[in-house]
């Protein structure tokens, strides 16, 4: 079975293909970025998979692959980042033998949020979401609630036998399975991620429509509640604060016979 990762970055998702097919199995993952195919070979390696895996520089506009070549050709996060991600799909369909398999897994336009403790916090944080989905949209004509949509692009690519599941990912800073070290160090990247993107977060929270005080507003308090949290493991292993989002996954086949 072969079978190609698009947009594969750092290679974890590759990997994982790989160990999901433990017989005669060989996996190509293609990513426009070098230093990502570069980590990516180190990792694996490390992980003892070299030689099932092997990696490609290539732009998802044009694979470095001939036609009819993989049995599976999938991505994960990929298409939320394309302006077109119906070009992306007809070359992967492309890549992709006659009766083969393209997949996608993408997420959806499902966002919760809710503090039990907290209301106008809540209200706050579901419009910040819901603008930094529209401002992305607006500013670059990237569509990060993809999910729903994938079953009418895979079939404008021409993809038969269509079909698409929602899986849901939810979790609370309360939840005892998860180490209150991870949770610690997952709230400092996510804040510090933000602060060194800020300038664009702010605009594209503008751009989808909050208003210059909900936005300094939701700095401010969002600001206030990890430094709440990360001094006090009390505070935040009793957090019942609810985070979601709808994940979906969509296979279809390529037709039989045809290039």
């Amino acid at each position: 079975m072969i079978i190609v990762d698009v947009g594969c970055g750092t290679g974890d998702f590759t990997r994982y293909l790989a160990r999901l097919n433990p017989g005669k199995c060989r996996v190509i993952g293609v990513d426009s970025r070098a230093a990502s195919i570069k980590a990516a070979e180190v990792e694996t390696k490390k992980a003892g998979l070299s030689k099932r895996i092997v990696f490609k520089v290539g732009d998802v506009n044009k694979l470095p692959l001939e036609n009819d070549y993989a049995d599976l050709t999938c991505c994960r996060t990929l298409l939320m980042h394309l302006p077109n991600p119906l070009i992306a799909v007809k070359e992967m369909t492309r890549v992709t033998r006659p009766g083969g398999s393209v997949a996608a897994v993408e997420p959806g336009g499902m966002r919760t949020f809710h503090d039990p403790k907290d209301q106008k916090f809540t209200e706050l944080a579901l419009a910040v979401e819901k603008a930094y989905r529209a401002g992305i949209k607006n500013l670059e004509g990237k569509d990060f609630a993809i999910g729903e949509k994938l079953p009418g692009v895979f079939q404008e690519a021409g993809l038969l036998g269509i079909r698409a599941e929602v899986q849901a990912d939810s979790w609370v800073n309360s939840d005892p399975r998860r180490r209150l070290r991870d949770v610690r160090e997952e709230i400092k990247f996510g804040w510090q991620m933000f602060k060194e993107n800020e300038k664009t977060e702010r605009r594209y929270l503008l751009a989808g429509g909050l208003s210059p005080e909900r936005v300094r507003s939701f700095v401010r308090q969002q600001e206030r509640r990890v430094k709440e949290y990360l001094s006090s493991d009390d505070k935040l292993r009793n957090d019942t604060s609810t985070y979601g989002a709808s994940i979906f996954i969509t296979i279809g086949n390529k037709r039989a016979g045809e290039d």
